[in-house]
């Protein structure tokens, strides 16, 4: 038997900002373990697959998209056939009829301030037990799997999650404090189809370029959730940023083909980059605990000749702990390649 306490605990002993505390309705009895979870948005669902996938009820959206591959090699069959429900994401909001017909014992929140206070209106008007995790910052990953873990009744399986991630971020940390302001990579961040979408400095969606030792060279503060700032090319053209993440195919496609995208010097010399995205996305579109394995990812594709990690090993390790799947050197080739610009 487990105790809805815990969730008051957690709301009482979290400071403010913290990764993991108790939203809506507080009720103090005992009930059995939680079986049956709901996570508000993809990056919830998806940390609630790593820690305990058997109590997923629903996903957010078809987990396969331009964005997502969502290869069957990497997830288990339940998870690819659960029903979607939607999400409070980006401007969609989900029916909250269709949420209690589910009949959640817990939601999983995306405590993010954009988003946060509207979902946890909507879920006092059905009263069902929640969790609000804060994932804006990759460094929060490691007390988000301890606390969630428990929460989910799988304690020792978030601690094993949670020293994993310290002691990558930790390296990933320490390569990017030996890396001089002044020589740390100018990075444009291109996407939909055109290109000519992207990310603030400070937002969510592009915190991983600043992680990984980059500077991006939008300079703007995050005023939605969805995210994607329109520019004109002009703007691109000014910054002549020395990297492009990129998170269309269709843009990797057309830049080659553009003569105005071949005047910047990224293109010049072949440093445009497609985001991996096996069996999500290893960075953004959903922000998601991809980003422990990407942020590495990204950090090699800046600095190719001082990344002192190898790559492959990690790409290998990430899917076994993360994925339960034992990747052949055949398999590295095929969904991992090393990174490599146009």
């Amino acid at each position: 038997m487990r105790l809805f306490a815990i969730y008051l605990l957690l709301l009482v002993a979290a400071p403010c900002g913290a990764a993991l505390e108790a939203a809506g309705p507080i009720q103090q009895r005992a009930t059995p373990a939680i079986t049956r979870v709901f996570g508000s948005a993809p990056p919830m669902t998806l940390l609630a697959y790593v820690l305990n996938s058997d109590t997923l009820i629903a996903v957010n959206a078809p987990l396969k998209n331009s964005a997502n591959n969502a290869e069957p090699r990497f997830l288990s069959p339940r998870f690819l056939q659960l029903p979607v429900l939607g999400g409070w994401q980006g401007d969609h909001q989900p029916n909250l009829e269709e949420i209690l017909l589910a009949h959640p014992e817990l939601i999983v929140i995306w405590d993010t301030p954009l988003l946060s206070d509207r979902v946890v209106a909507d879920l006092q008007k059905i009263n069902i037990p929640a969790v609000k995790v804060n994932i804006d910052r990759t460094e929060s990953y490691p007390q988000v799997f301890r606390m969630l873990g428990e929460v989910l009744g799988k304690k020792d399986r978030g601690a094993q999650l949670a020293r994993y991630a310290e002691e990558e971020l930790r390296q990933l940390q320490a390569f990017t404090a030996s890396i001089p302001p002044a020589k740390r990579v100018r990075v444009y961040y291109a996407e939909g189809q055109d290109g000519l979408r992207t990310d603030c400095e400070h937002s969510f969606h592009a915190e991983p370029i600043t992680f990984a030792g980059g500077e991006n060279v939008q300079h703007c503060t995050q005023s939605t959730v969805m995210g994607m700032v329109s520019v004109n090319f002009e703007q691109v053209l000014q910054y002549n940023p020395e990297v492009i993440i990129a998170q269309e195919q269709e843009f990797m496609r057309a830049i080659t083909q553009d003569d105005k995208w071949r005047n910047l010097a990224a293109v010049k010399k072949k440093r445009v980059y497609l985001v991996p995205r096996t069996p999500f996305n290893w960075l953004d579109r959903p922000p998601s605990l991809m980003r422990i394995l990407g942020a590495h990812w990204l950090a090699a594709v800046l600095y190719p000749d001082q990344y002192p990690y190898d790559l492959r090993a990690k790409t290998a390790a990430f899917f076994t702990l993360f994925f339960g799947v034992t990747l052949s050197g055949e398999e590295l080739d095929q969904y991992f390649a090393a990174p490599s610009g146009l």
